[in-house]
């Protein structure tokens, strides 16, 4: 540690003289103190000034014993019990020889130990060792805290799945390690196949973001192109040096350092970082940026990965929303002839009633009773035009407590005409006091019509609905079972039943069970069907009661 500084305690003017000329002829610098307060004032206030950014640390203590005021020992004592000077190497020097005195030194923290008379060579001699220790123990001192705040930092990395505050976190550690000038973040677009600027260091230089390199132009593209680290010392004579940035921000760079971020064999960007302040990058710099930029490219590839899912989580969601409205469309296309003869009977009826009205003399009396009964067949039409309306239109509901019989009495309404064609007997076991469920009713009601239709449609001959309603045992889900007396499934036909565009019919989608199912299901819930051929079958909704939890339905 050539410039060393050294204190020299010791109340003999000429000791300290005679140190201090030895010393300062191998090149160190040296205080000269010549009692222990005076001694312990030196250290204390270089630890303000170094704090403060001016000054410097003692690197090492020479002391004498037998000092006034305050003795070798207790001055010895205080260095070793103070958190910022204990680092301090310290070595004794007394006339005192015996081995009680110098194991008394070793015990209160002295590193070494010197009987005087010393020789010149000697005292030189250990000093060398003692600085020579120090200087390892800085070194790995500086390592450890280099590598645990990389370590922070790459905990803050890898804990996120946002890439914009990947990268912001990244740009900060780099400055927090490396202190440089300036420093970007590069990610290689797939598309264009160019280098993107996402993220600079330097808040004066934002309009780097504005330019783009191909892979091979510049220093990072160099490393793009390579998969290389590359370290620059001298920027402007280098060939790979692209210098149309600089002449843009009237920026001048003199040093590069320069690492890729690569995932297995792939390389998806760079970290540039330019002119080392005070001083020059050198290969730890180049450690300690590579090591970082492994946790990074790691951390960028996932938030991508995270992003990307999250789109299609989007659109899957977007396309479930679609085909659970189509089917909505294909359940109304499979009542239709039963909702346009509930239609036509009150149209008749009012096309009946004002034909009398306009074209024939008719008394007040009668007038009233048929523009009532006109009046009455509108109402009728408007609760149909109602009913259906409700059921076509997309959700706008969230979850709600539901009344799962009134959702019953609703499907049975719409499709009662359906019922009648069919000639189906409708029979309800309702359970009394049947708690509400937490769903969204109007996807519950397109689940229950579904089974209705498809029942209705396994009985071309007419035949009986059982509509029945339960809480289980444990209180824990209520279901909801319809059983029909028609022409049943096969085992084979049950185990398929519920997939997509599966269907025992001669027309039809395949979908409306397919989409039935995962309705209850995103509820927390699930649908059974028991069958077998010529016996009919049932199919069961089983619905978690008290679940406020549940989301994305």
């Amino acid at each position: 540690m050539t410039g060393a500084n050294i204190l020299v305690v010791d109340d003999e003017v000429e000791t300290v003289e005679m140190i201090s000329l030895l010393l300062e002829g191998q090149g160190y610098t040296v205080t000269p103190a010549y009692s222990g307060t005076e001694a312990l004032e030196i250290l204390r206030q270089g630890i303000q000034e170094h704090t403060r950014g001016g000054g410097s640390l003692i690197d090492l203590v020479i002391l004498d014993v037998m000092i006034p005021d305050v003795d070798g020992y207790e001055v010895c004592r205080a260095i070793k019990q103070d958190e910022h000077l204990k680092y301090i190497p310290v070595i004794m020097v007394t006339g005192l020889g015996s081995v009680e005195d110098t194991t008394k030194g070793l015990a209160v923290g002295a590193d070494d130990y010197v009987s005087k008379p010393f020789r010149s060579e000697e005292l030189v001699a250990r000093v060398k060792a003692m600085l020579r220790v120090r200087a390892m123990e800085q070194e790995l001192l500086q390592y450890a805290h280099e590598l645990a705040t990389l370590n922070e930092i790459n905990k803050a990395i890898t804990s996120s799945l946002d890439l914009d505050q990947i990268l912001s976190q990244t740009m900060r550690g780099i400055r927090g390690i490396l202190h440089v000038e300036a420093g970007s973040l590069l990610l290689l677009d797939e598309d264009s196949g160019l280098l993107e600027f996402k993220k600079i260091l330097s808040g004066s230089h934002e309009r780097m973001a504005e330019f783009k390199l191909k892979p091979g132009e510049g220093i990072a593209g160099h490393v793009v192109q390579d998969g290389q680290p590359l370290l620059v010392l001298d920027a402007q004579n280098d060939p790979r040096f692209c210098p149309r940035i600089d002449e843009a921000l009237g920026f001048v760079t003199r040093s590069v350092l320069c690492v890729p971020l690569k995932v297995k064999d792939k390389i998806i960007g760079a970290i540039e970082v330019i002119n080392k302040l005070g001083g020059q990058f050198d290969e730890k710099d180049l450690w300690l940026l590579n090591y970082m930029a492994g946790s990074v490219a790691i951390a960028i590839e996932n938030a991508r990965l995270y992003a990307e899912l999250s789109d299609f989580a989007r659109e899957l969601e977007k396309s479930q929303a679609q085909l659970v409205q189509a089917e909505k469309l294909a359940a109304m296309g499979r009542l239709a002839a039963s909702i346009a003869h509930e239609i036509n009977n009150p149209l008749q009826a009012i096309h009946n009633c004002l034909h009398l009205i306009l074209r024939k003399p008719l008394d007040g009396e009668k007038k009233s009773r048929y523009l009532s009964m006109a009046q009455e067949e509108v109402e009728r039409l408007i609760a149909i035009v109602q009913r259906m309306l409700e059921f076509y239109r997309p959700s706008r509901e969230g979850l709600a407590p539901t009344d799962v019989h009134t959702i019953i009495e609703n499907v049975l309404a719409l499709s009662n005409k359906r019922l009648q064609h069919g000639k189906i007997t409708v029979t309800k076991k309702l359970a009394p006091d049947l708690p509400t469920v937490y769903a969204v009713s109007d996807q519950l009601k397109q689940v229950f019509l579904n089974i209705v239709i498809n029942a209705v449609e396994a009985m071309p001959q007419g035949g009986e609905l059982c509509i029945e309603t339960k809480v289980s045992e444990d209180g824990e889900e209520l279901s909801v079972a319809f059983t029909d007396t028609g022409v049943g499934l096969s085992e084979k036909e049950q185990e398929s039943i519920f997939e997509p565009f599966f269907t025992t019919k001669a027309t039809g989608t395949g979908l409306g069970l397919s989409v039935s199912y995962g309705i209850i299901e995103r509820h927390g819930g699930r649908i059974e069907v028991q069958s077998e051929p010529g016996k009919g079958a049932t199919f069961t909704v089983y619905l978690p009661l008290n679940n406020p939890a549940l989301e994305h339905v």
